[in-house]
């Protein structure tokens, strides 16, 4: 597994990591929800994430299996990057939109709680399937050489792309969520739409070096970053 793949494959989750999730869930408790049933929630997302991530698999062989020359063609390993860097620099306005218009989800009634947290968190998974890095982490995970490291790989990149979720989650649980939702709050509520803008700066700038360097790989011997980034196994 080499060193660049691992990089790649967690940078992905960086720079896509979602931040909605974490906001959700801190409104939820801020409103009075109970950490345990903060678990529907969590729970509803992971089982819509792994029951897609196992349909995913077979869908992403056979279309592997039908794209190998093309996979294996510079020119088009080209053009998919540069659609990755077009990719970047749209979700880089998504984050500028999200950051000038922030959304907040309504509260329920006491007696449908879990219902709805679990709704919510099958909406949030909706979130995460629409996000192009999704896929992309499945199908390079799927190249490591044993089912273990994929499993782990998969898990381990989940937990870093919903961070936010898993750290609001977790001190809900030992009944630190106040003391961290207070913390965060005072240092995030007035920096949020700097913060955000400063992602989708970064998305942005990543997004036209990725589609810059796809050009350069069209119009030249350059081999494109694409062909050696989505390896994450060791060439044999």
């Amino acid at each position: 597994m080499t060193l660049l793949g691992l990089l790649t494959f967690f940078g992905l989750a960086v720079v896509t990591m979602d931040v909605l999730g974490g906001v959700v869930a801190a409104t939820f408790l801020a409103r009075g929800i109970r950490p345990g049933h903060l678990l529907a929630f969590v729970g509803a997302y992971g089982v819509a994430v792994l029951v897609v991530t196992l349909l995913l698999r077979p869908l992403l062989r056979l279309v592997g299996a039908w794209l190998a020359p093309v996979l294996g063609s510079e020119t088009w390993l080209s053009v998919i990057q540069g659609v990755i860097g077009v990719a970047l620099i749209g979700f880089a306005l998504y984050q500028r939109h999200s950051a000038l218009h922030p959304w907040e989800p309504k509260a329920r009634g006491a007696r449908d709680q879990v219902a709805s947290l679990a709704g919510g968190g099958l909406l949030l998974a909706l979130t995460t399937f629409a996000d192009p890095s999704f896929p992309i982490a499945v199908g390079m995970a799927m190249q490591a050489r044993t089912r273990l490291e994929e499993v782990l790989l998969l898990v381990a990149w989940n937990i870093v792309y919903q961070l936010p979720l898993v750290t609001v989650t977790v001190a809900s649980l030992f009944g630190v969520h106040e003391k961290v939702l207070a913390r965060l709050g005072a240092f995030f509520g007035p920096r949020r739409r700097a913060i955000l803008l400063g992602f989708a700066i970064v998305l942005a700038v990543c997004g036209l070096v990725v589609l810059g360097d796809a050009i350069v790989a069209l119009a030249g011997p350059h081999r494109p970053w694409l062909q050696d980034l989505l390896l994450l196994r060791d060439h044999a």
